[in-house]
């Protein structure tokens, strides 16, 4: 239903390509430079406004869209941030490899989703309600960045697929994780107001290169390079809505067998 809505704004960005016809670029300049021709303040416009518009929705798309997996344990602070460098740099040179990336995780979530409800995922606690136990959507994108980690011996073991999960259950080696979908959101960096905000400022973007065309005046090369930034970012984040932000440490989940050892039940 999301990427219905998205339609329109692939229609927009069509137009904003349209608008920036070769030929327009002279009058784009004398637009800018000419400060003693008086016209409205939308029309006339300064080098600093045009690239300040289009870095800050550059840095939304890059930044705030990307939804990194969880690292390891072992890696360091400087290991991370220059994992997150590779990736903001990946979306700057080919930003439809992130889309890919998005849409294959959510395909995927959807597949483990089901495997979950096809399977019963257990009553974990007599107490709670039916929606507090559910596997959801979230815990599907959360297993799948790495989210669950075995500890054995009191001692981080192994990254959890959700294919580990569901043997160790029915083997009787782990309980069933104790994590509601509201607590894997409070391990989030993000919310729906903080993506929201950011979807604001890509949105009013657009908008103003929508109004420039319907009044046919001139758009820069950087401002439709942005559009298609910003076309891109709206299918990342509703691809990947549901999926937490900058988790940086994965859930525990403990080994409670004595008579085997992981190796017996996974490889």
């Amino acid at each position: 239903m999301r990427l219905l809505l998205l339609l329109p704004c692939v229609f927009l960005y069509l137009i904003g390509v349209i608008q920036a016809a070769p030929g327009t670029a002279t009058n784009t300049t004398n637009t800018i430079i000419n400060d003693s021709f008086k016209t409205s303040s939308f029309t006339t416009r300064t080098i600093w406004s045009i690239v300040s518009s289009s870095v800050l929705t550059l840095f939304a798309c890059i930044y705030s869209a990307i939804h990194p997996n969880i690292p390891s344990p072992k890696d360091s602070p400087n290991r991370i941030l220059l994992r997150r460098l590779g990736i903001m740099i990946m979306a700057l040179i080919a930003p439809e490899l992130i889309v890919t990336w998005a849409m294959r995780q959510w395909l995927s979530a959807r597949l483990v989703t089901r495997q979950f409800k096809e399977s019963g995922y257990p009553n974990v606690h007599p107490d709670w309600k039916p929606e507090d136990y559910t596997w959801t959507q979230t815990h599907s994108f959360f297993v799948l960045m790495g989210g669950f980690m075995l500890y054995v011996d009191e001692k981080p073991y192994l990254t959890l697929r959700h294919d580990y999960i569901l043997k160790l259950i029915h083997d009787k080696c782990i309980d069933a994780p104790t994590l509601t979908a509201n607590q894997i959101y409070d391990k989030s960096k993000g919310n729906a107001i903080s993506k929201g905000l950011v979807m604001l400022q890509v949105a009013w973007f657009v908008m103003q290169l929508i109004t420039r065309a319907i009044y046919h005046l001139e758009t820069t090369q950087l401002e439709v390079g942005t559009l298609a930034f910003a076309v891109l970012n709206f299918i990342t984040y509703a691809v990947w809505w549901d999926k937490p932000l900058n988790v940086q440490y994965p859930h525990p989940v403990y080994w409670k067998s004595t008579d085997s050892r992981p190796d017996n039940h996974i490889k």
